[in-house]
């Protein structure tokens, strides 16, 4: 998020830059940018955490170097713009993710397959940078493209 005063609202425009070097930082797999986009004791909740989040740069960091291990060639990309709270406090990002499974993760063993995913993340902001984001995917369909569960039966109707 750009430079901004602890509590002042987010605006569009802020939410857009952030978003693009939020996305910059994640796809360069590179701890040290992407955390310097957070807190030190940043939040963050997914459920394929042990307990469904992490505390901190340094469980954090775990995280995303188990992920881009399991998934080296990991992107994502905003879907539309970027939502602002109507208080202006968070800003919550549609993305979709693309990737192949070359590494192990979770217990899992890695398959060679190819997934797109989608997902929303949403971040709380701090002096301008992360204090939480909380991350909603479709893990099921994220299991089912990589082998890890069988493919969906039936209709929809």
């Amino acid at each position: 998020m750009p430079q901004q005063e602890a509590h002042s609202p987010i605006s569009p425009e802020q939410a857009r830059d952030w978003v693009e070097r939020f996305l910059a930082a994640d796809n360069s797999h590179i701890l040290e940018r992407l955390l310097s986009l957070v807190t030190d004791d940043v939040v963050y909740v997914h459920a394929r955490l042990p307990g469904g989040f992490a505390r901190g740069k340094a469980a954090v960091a775990e995280f995303l170097t188990g992920l881009w291990t399991a998934f080296p060639d990991l992107v994502f990309e905003a879907v539309g713009e970027p939502f602002v709270s109507v208080d202006g406090e968070r800003l919550a990002l549609h993305w979709k993710g693309t990737g192949t499974f070359t590494g192990p993760y979770g217990g899992l063993e890695p398959t060679g397959m190819r997934f797109v995913v989608t997902g929303i993340d949403v971040f709380e902001f701090e002096g301008g940078i992360v204090r939480r984001v909380e991350t909603v995917t479709d893990t099921v369909s994220l299991l089912r493209q990589i082998g890890a569960l069988p493919a969906a039966t039936g209709s929809a109707r």
